[in-house]
């Protein structure tokens, strides 16, 4: 509480929002007393006038509904189907997409004798149903059957007749007789129709009217047919029942008004009062609403940046909304993503070194070890991975003889040749010692770990570089030492040892060899 009192600008912002319920207060007090009286009876005449427009939109639906069975029942085709000489018919005209195009629940087909013929509609699943009479599954249509009867016998005369229905849901219902287009004779049966006045359909009556409507199904009660209800000093409740059938229920129309009249008398003196206010006040809230836009939001975007580049192991990305802006703002956070890029590369650069050897390129001890651990941490019991140690036949030697320099030049050689043969494959090779190099061979079995120290090794002596003071031969060569993964070797510094141990061991049988440790801490060696 003590920081919101202690910004000037929400001081400010509780002042206004004072001021602003302490006039409300007087314009509401002010509109009760000697403008609400003089409103309410133009209010009453307003209501009646839109609710009366809702019933015409209504009749409108009815009068289409009547147009619409009118012109099935007196189609020859409906005639000659009802006297049973049109079984084509139903194929013809009785589908479910007919219903839908006409937004129909269903249809019932009367004979003369007020019969169900056919029935086409929906059960109360929503399946389409169609079939003659009330055999299954149209039996679902048992109510409106009957009902439908009881009306027709009841008729006096023959015409058209259309009526809201209040059953069990709101409907428009239709019902009309069959007659010939071109003849006149009594009415071969009876045709009815009924439209569910769904969401979607009461939805468009809201376009239709431009008013926020309800329609609803009540019981018929004693009391007012209208009645006008204000909710708010703005909104206004009007309601008024509908005859239906059955006549025991009738549709209540509710429909949500604006109260015009109240609210423009409210805006006249709230404008003659205030309007000074009003304006110093937008444009207080228009500086405040660009200075958080323009300088408070991208700043804290910036400082949230900041923060979450000391917080989070990954440097998350500079928001774009800032490197986007054509402002101080926007070339701040460019310099400074450009100073995070320069400081990233020379970490990268300065951890390329760290794990890399600078002379040859490849990978040192350190990511060596690195990787051999994950390996062996991740691998399952039952894969086995190989290590090879590389040491390079009588190098010092070839130092003395050819010079220092074209030792290094003879260590590049050998590691490029090494990586460009390995690398693809998968492994790691990395300089561990002065002339001293280690292979990585994850996943790999004994055997192929020393098909591929021979391949090595005739592709080293075959590079053919001259080593003239070598006892061995006179090319540079090398010796290998093969470790593969075993229950006593786990760890490993103890698949390294064994690896160093067969290498000691190729030394030891001649040099320009192979050597593979064994669980007997026995060492094989194998010739060239």
């Amino acid at each position: 509480m003590t920081a919101l009192k202690g910004s000037l600008r929400n001081r400010f912002l509780l002042s206004l929002a004072a001021v602003l319920c302490l006039a409300l207060l007087a314009l509401v007090t002010i509109a009760r007393f000697q403008i609400m009286p003089i409103l309410l009876e133009d209010e009453e005449a307003y209501a009646d006038a839109e609710l009366d427009r809702i019933e015409r939109a209504l009749g409108a639906e009815l009068n289409h509904m009547r147009r619409l069975v009118e012109d099935w029942a007196h189609w020859d085709d409906t005639y000659d189907f009802i006297q049973g000489e049109r079984p084509q018919y139903v194929d013809s005209n009785l589908y479910e997409s007919t219903l839908e195009t006409l937004d129909l629940e269903m249809m019932i087909f009367l004979d003369a004798d007020s019969e169900p013929y056919w029935i086409v509609g929906y059960d109360a699943q929503g399946e389409f149903t169609s079939c003659p009479g009330m055999m299954p599954p149209c039996d679902w249509a048992s109510t409106a059957v009957a009902f439908l009867g009881r009306y027709t016998e009841q008729s006096q005369d023959d015409t058209t007749r259309t009526s809201l229905l209040a059953a069990s849901a709101l409907a428009l219902g239709g019902l009309s007789p069959i007659h010939q287009s071109r003849q006149e004779s009594l009415a071969g049966g009876w045709l009815a129709m009924v439209r569910p006045l769904s969401e979607p359909w009461i939805e468009q009556l809201r376009d239709t009217t431009g008013v926020e409507l309800e329609l609803s199904r009540v019981p018929v009660q004693a009391g007012s047919e209208q009645i006008l209800e204000r909710t708010s000093p703005t909104q206004m409740t009007a309601s008024r029942l509908i005859p239906a059938l059955p006549s025991s229920h009738a549709v209540r129309i509710d429909a949500s008004l604006p109260r015009q009249r109240y609210q423009a008398s409210l805006e006249t003196f709230r404008f003659a009062l205030y309007w000074t206010s009003g304006v110093l006040i937008a444009t207080l809230l228009i500086v405040l609403w660009l200075l958080e836009r323009m300088v408070l939001t991208p700043l804290r975007q910036l400082a949230t940046f900041t923060q979450r580049l000391h917080q989070e192991t990954v440097p998350p990305a500079m928001p774009a909304t800032l490197l986007c802006r054509q402002d101080e703002i926007g070339m701040l956070s460019r310099e400074f993503r450009h100073l995070l890029e320069h400081q990233r590369q020379q970490s990268d650069q300065l951890r390329d070194l760290t794990l890399h050897d600078p002379l040859t390129g490849v990978a040192n001890r350190r990511l060596f070890d690195q990787r051999l651990t994950e390996v062996l941490n991740d691998s399952r019991a039952s894969e086995h991975h190989a290590a090879m140690m590389i040491d390079i036949d009588h190098f010092k030697l070839y130092n003395d003889h050819y010079g220092h320099q074209a030792g290094d030049v003879c260590l590049v050689t050998l590691a490029q040749h090494m990586e460009a043969q390995l690398k693809p494959q998968g492994f790691l090779v990395a300089r561990t010692g002065g002339e001293e190099f280690s292979v990585l061979l994850p996943h790999t079995s004994q055997e192929d770990a020393l098909q591929l120290a021979r391949e090595l090794l005739a592709a080293i002596e075959a590079l053919g570089l001259d080593h003239e003071t070598s006892p061995t031969s006179r090319h540079v060569t090398v010796s290998i030492g093969i470790a593969v993964q075993h229950t006593n070797t786990m760890e490993p510094g103890d698949i390294m040892r064994a690896a160093d141990q067969a290498l000691y061991q190729a030394k030891a049988n001649g040099r320009n060899r192979v050597a593979a440790f064994e669980c007997t801490d026995l060492t094989t060696a194998i010739e060239p």
